[in-house]
């Protein structure tokens, strides 16, 4: 079937509770229909546990991480969620990371790749980056694992859907001040690659952080289809139709019309430094 509901889980989450975030997680996940389940950014231990993160992180086959699995294979679902994760290789290496736990029992792990490290964010100064671009094959769609920032650049957007994306997930802590920012490029990363796109964001406090919320669903043609209200914790489901991305392209062919070479020479430029003499 090409129609699918999703059910973006807009929840506050509690700082270093891991117990409890689980617990919230499982009353979502059993008491509501869609077959892909998107919580925040961090939302198994909050946005930032700062001190504690070596504690609350955990290895990919961690207890916590575990239970999700289990909760993804017995409700069929595929659960998208966030967690620091340990490096298996190299000690004291954390990333934040988005795991889609699928309904049959798989888990993949996208560890993002752009991490903020500016105004109220510190991000390089806790976790490793991320290297690789993950399309994850879940149970009910092929899925462009994103996280907050990674949402600003949109090289990462095009290569997920290039490989095969239907639907790209960005996973968020963004504050009040950031909001403006994200909703002028969420529709911009739908249409230019004529997939759906979710965009699920925490409320709350933490720190001196306030979350904003406004999770929203688009589809292939950037409208919004599904959002939840500012500041307040919401549970929204929308259904999509897979089979709406062909037909977005057939109309905007913007993914057949895309040009290599340009791609090439702004790899090109990078590389040089963004020397103005050839611009």
């Amino acid at each position: 079937m090409s129609k699918k509901t999703i059910t973006m889980a807009q929840v506050k989450c509690q700082l270093r509770d891991k117990e409890e975030n689980l617990r919230v997680m499982r009353e979502v996940v059993r008491r509501t229909k869609g077959s892909i389940v998107v919580f925040p950014e961090l939302n198994l231990t909050g946005y930032m546990p700062r001190d504690d993160l070596v504690e609350l992180a955990e290895p990919i086959n961690g207890p916590s991480i575990k239970s999700v699995l289990e909760l993804a294979r017995d409700t069929r679902k595929d659960i998208v969620f966030g967690v620091p994760v340990k490096d298996e290789n190299i000690h004291g290496h954390i990333y934040n990371s988005c795991l889609l736990a699928t309904g049959d029992g798989r888990l993949i792990r996208y560890d993002k790749m752009y991490l903020p490290t500016f105004g109220p964010f510190e991000e390089r100064l806790f976790f490793a980056s991320g290297r690789m671009p993950i399309v994850a094959e879940g149970l009910h769609a092929k899925i462009g694992l994103m996280i907050c920032y990674d949402l600003f650049f949109p090289e990462l957007a095009k290569l997920e859907t290039l490989k095969g994306a239907q639907l790209l997930i960005n996973i968020s802590a963004a504050p009040t001040t950031s909001w403006p920012s994200f909703e002028k490029v969420l529709p911009a990363r739908a249409v230019e690659n004529g997939v759906f796109l979710a965009y699920v964001n925490l409320v709350g406090i933490h720190g001196s952080l306030v979350f904003n919320g406004g999770s929203t669903l688009l589809n292939p043609k950037g409208e919004v289809i599904g959002k939840a209200c500012l500041l307040k914790e919401e549970i929204v489901e929308a259904e999509i139709d897979l089979g709406d991305i062909a037909l977005a392209r057939r109309m905007r062919p913007l993914i057949r019309d895309i040009r290599p070479e340009v791609l090439s020479e702004i790899g090109l430029q990078l590389r040089r430094g963004g020397d103005k003499d050839d611009c």
